[in-house]
């Protein structure tokens, strides 16, 4: 008797071949369809992480229980747009409704670079103008006792370390064309910390102190004649070598008492140990 087309169907599809059959279109149609949705749900979570970002959350305010202080301002000196760090304590840690003001003017929220408890990143704003710094948080306020100097480069002063060795460098002055007197205020980790002035330089107060980033020297003087534009040697410093100096706060001061724009090199700045 002769098989009929059904019956070869009916011996060939024995139920381990229906059973691979139906795993392999499982794997045909399902394993290419979950790839796919795995990669479309990846693109939409990388378009919502770069689209739509978490805005940040500001818990609400909570200050300090003690008065603001103000230690330093690195740098001393700028231009607006360049970053000033104010270092101190008991700023909070938001901002809140806290303000800072720096060069006279009121920094904007987009000034602000950083707001901690201990450091404020500011942004110097456009308008100020050579002058104070000062914080106000929770209604309490604190002075910077120096003043931040906005310099044009190509009409200011300059001051700075010449390193003679290991232990001793020079004070210059350069273009500080009229300075009949000044101060300094230098940053310092060993002691003894001598300064001996130059000729034509006296010193009115030499003084040490320590604050709670460490210990200073501010030394205030005064010109027997008005400083000329070329390079001026104000005196050495003298110190054991071990740790650093830093030039931290700067002011000169010509005939009429005006406060003179100042700039410093960041590399003459600061003395690193050798």
């Amino acid at each position: 008797m002769t098989d009929t087309i059904y019956d070869r169907i009916h011996r060939s599809l024995t139920w381990k071949r229906i059973v691979a059959f139906n795993f392999v279109l499982f794997l045909v149609l399902i394993v290419p369809l979950s790839v796919q949705l795995a990669q479309t749900n990846t693109e939409n979570r990388s378009s919502a992480s770069s689209g739509n970002p978490v805005p940040s959350v500001t818990p609400p305010p909570s200050y300090p229980s003690g008065a603001p202080t103000i230690a330093r301002v690195s740098m001393f000196f700028g231009k607006p747009g360049d970053t000033v760090v104010v270092l101190g304590s008991n700023f909070g840690d938001y901002q809140w409704g806290s303000h800072v003001y720096v060069g006279n003017v009121e920094a904007t929220a987009d000034n602000i670079v950083r707001w901690s408890n201990t450091v404020l990143e500011v942004k110097i704003p456009e308008g100020a103008r050579t002058g104070k710094v000062w914080v106000v948080v929770n209604g309490k306020q604190a002075a910077w006792d120096g003043s931040l100097l906005l310099y044009d480069v190509a009409h200011a002063a300059q001051v700075g370390f010449q390193r003679l060795s290991s232990t001793q460098a020079h004070l210059f002055t350069l273009n500080a064309n009229g300075a009949v007197r000044g101060m300094l205020d230098i940053a310092y980790d060993s002691e003894p910390i001598t300064f001996t002035p130059g000729p034509g330089v006296t010193v009115t107060s030499q003084t040490p102190s320590v604050d709670n980033l460490g210990k200073t020297l501010t030394i205030a003087f005064t010109l027997s004649s008005p400083l000329p534009t070329s390079q001026t040697i104000l005196g050495d410093v003298s110190y054991p070598g071990i740790g650093s100096l830093e030039i931290i706060r700067a002011e000169l001061y010509d005939s009429s008492n005006t406060l003179m724009p100042l700039y410093s090199d960041p590399l003459s700045v600061k003395l690193l140990p050798q």
